[in-house]
């Protein structure tokens, strides 16, 4: 059971990464870091969620779950 979770874990965090690396930036580009452009868009316009985003955030929630679930099962085998 742990290994099918660990299995799980990794392909959940390897999708998790990229489907981080295909959103798109919030930022206008790297002068905005610094104080150029659009200063009062700190966390970027607020625009109706897409479903990457949705799909990035359910995808999280189950690598948290996934994550306590192995932490509790290993954690639950040393007591036998």
């Amino acid at each position: 059971m742990q290994t099918l979770l660990i299995f799980f874990y990794i392909v959940i965090s390897i999708s998790l990464i990229f489907l981080i690396l295909l959103q798109q930036g919030k930022g206008s580009d790297i002068g905005s870091a610094f104080g150029g452009g659009s200063s009062n868009a700190m966390f970027g316009s607020s625009s109706p969620s897409n479903p990457l985003t949705k799909a990035t955030a359910i995808l999280s929630a189950v690598f948290l779950i996934v994550s306590l679930s192995i932490t509790y099962i290993s954690r639950n085998s040393g007591e036998k």
